[in-house]
């Protein structure tokens, strides 16, 4: 047996009887029953060394490679953490930008159309938060709201005309872009 592993033995022995004195009897037995086993064969004891060497190793690379990778996904939320703001104001200013029929608060006007006992428009109400103009050929064309039905639309202009505004009718729009050649006469006729 050579000097060097008898003197890890001695070292490891010395080693675990300091921390003997904290053990039970039944652990010192134990404690003393693997040295003597390293003691008839000091090439077990410096394997098992070799092998805990290694596991150290292992375990200190997975460490790191984990703490690679935790960084990396701190670096991967900061950056979602971010773009969840710029839509957050994003959003924010889509909704202030809504229309909306609540008035701001402080001194605001608005214009009456007319005073009518007999008309009724409330059920319309969320559909004309739009008024758009339109410049077509120098002049400005007005239009307000917007139907999915061609039958609300055509009772909006209805009761549009009976405010005094004899120019209303329905126009058509598709994607965005208006449908010149739509009657909404024809269409309903059809």
């Amino acid at each position: 047996m050579s000097l060097r592993i008898v003197m890890m033995i001695v070292f490891a022995g010395s080693f675990l009887f300091s921390q003997a004195q904290e053990l039970t009897r039944k652990e010192k037995r134990a404690l003393k029953k693997e040295i003597r086993t390293y003691k008839k064969d000091p090439a077990k004891w410096v394997r098992m060394q070799d092998n805990h060497k290694k596991e150290v190793a292992d375990l200190e690379a997975e460490k790191a490679a984990l703490e690679e990778e935790l960084a990396e996904l701190k670096r991967k939320n900061d950056e979602l953490i971010a773009k969840i703001e710029e839509l957050n104001m994003k959003y924010n200013n889509l909704l202030q930008s809504m229309p909306t029929t609540k008035l701001p608060d402080g001194t605001v006007y608005q214009v009456q159309m007319g005073y009518f006992q007999h008309l009724d428009l409330v059920s319309f109400n969320n559909k004309l938060k739009v008024v758009k103009a339109e410049e077509v050929d120098g002049a400005k064309r007005y239009v307000i709201g917007y139907f999915e039905d061609l039958m609300d639309a055509w009772q909006f202009a209805s009761d549009i005309k009976q405010l005094g505004i004899d120019d209303a009718f329905v126009t058509k729009y598709i994607d965005g872009e208006r449908d010149m050649k739509f009657d909404a006469l024809k269409a309903i006729e059809d």
